[in-house]
């Protein structure tokens, strides 16, 4: 940081500087200004790690910290332009020794200082924002839900908008054609592969979207470790409401939990997920639950072959990774803020040795 900034405030450059950079006057300043970007991600990525989201029951709270999350996503963009072009001018010999190239590294790093400067502004929004409408008390860990756990069982996954999804149409039409096949009675449908494919992105959006059609739903995250009752007392809560009291509820046993479930969906047409299930016993456990069911889908989700085969292997999607083009465009329209979500060009050649090693 320290050369760049010599390199930009030389007396070599300085005239080009002037031509070239009228909107921003001070880019001598500009590894500053990095530096204290860099101190401001970094508290970001406390903040996002202290807090998070999947425990939080809050709106407010958890659509701040959404903010903070994807603001923190775009500082990292601008750090990573910032960082390759600074080695980039160090490998080339500096502005002195080559003026013409030190021009366009001028350009390049008044683009840099001016998305600097909008950034500076977005955090300030972002801090303004916790001030005008969050209580200290809304930001207090103590609030999760179930503190400890790597996952929410309470809490519905992210929604990812259609236009962040890369890949998946073929299985999200396909996923849907299952719903509503002409199966009269429970279907299980399965959606397998290893971990970081979105098997859970794909579910979310096709039952964020189906769930209407359906008399009753529920998404119920289940992970390594489980306690069935506990499983069978979230599904019960997310079908309807329930008579019962909290105690007497959570005095039920699994066949008593079972029974209830039975008679708040009998004749219903049902929507189920059981998302990241490690164990096939998990469903043999609560299966009694949906036995008579008409036209009831359960969807499981998994890593594991012999969870996917309690699908019929016409009811099974096993995801595979993207291929380059479409793993490539995933990665740019996560990673570049740009209009279209465009990799700039002289970052193509790093995107690609990202994604070929991913």
């Amino acid at each position: 940081v320290k050369k760049v900034g010599n390199v930009l405030a030389d007396e070599a450059s300085k005239a080009v500087i002037a031509k070239v950079s009228e909107k921003v006057t001070n880019l001598k300043e500009l590894p500053e200004k990095v530096e204290e970007i860099r101190k401001q991600l970094t508290i970001m990525n406390s903040v996002i790690l202290q807090i998070g989201t999947s425990y939080l029951t809050d709106i407010v709270v958890k659509n701040w910290i959404a903010e903070v999350r994807k603001l923190a996503y775009h500082v990292e963009d601008v750090m990573d332009k910032y960082s390759y072009h600074a080695i980039q001018l160090e490998e080339e010999g500096f502005l002195k020794k080559y003026f013409v190239k030190g021009s366009h590294y001028v350009v390049i790093f008044s683009d840099i200082a001016e998305e600097v400067v909008k950034l500076e502004k977005q955090i300030q929004q972002v801090i303004k924002l916790k001030e005008q409408w969050l209580h200290p008390s809304q930001l207090n860990p103590n609030q999760l839900a179930e503190s400890g756990r790597p996952r929410s069982h309470d809490n519905f996954p992210y929604l990812v908008k259609d236009e962040d999804l890369v890949g998946i149409e073929d299985h999200k039409r396909l996923l849907a054609g299952w719903l509503y096949s002409d199966e009269p009675d429970r279907a299980v449908i399965t959606v397998s592969g290893i971990g970081g494919l979105g098997k859970t992105t794909l579910v979310t959006n096709v039952y964020e979207r189906e769930k209407v059609n359906f008399a009753a739903h529920a998404w119920i995250v289940v992970s390594q470790t489980y306690n069935v009752e506990a499983l069978l007392r979230k599904l019960l809560r997310k079908i309807g409401s329930t008579e019962l009291s909290l105690d007497s509820l959570n005095n039920m046993d699994a066949h008593d939990l079972k029974e209830e479930i039975k008679k708040k969906i009998e004749d219903s047409k049902c929507l189920i997920v059981l998302d990241d299930v490690w164990d096939k016993k998990v469903y043999f456990q609560m299966q009694d639950a949906f036995q008579n069911l008409q036209a009831t889908r359960v969807i499981i989700t998994t890593r594991e072959n012999d969870v996917a085969a309690l699908a019929t292997s016409t009811r099974r999607l096993n995801l595979q990774p993207l291929n380059g083009a479409d793993a490539f465009e995933l990665f740019c329209r996560r990673a570049f803020y740009n209009k279209g979500h465009k990799c700039p060009k002289e970052l193509e050649k790093v995107v690609y040795s990202i994604v070929d090693r991913c």
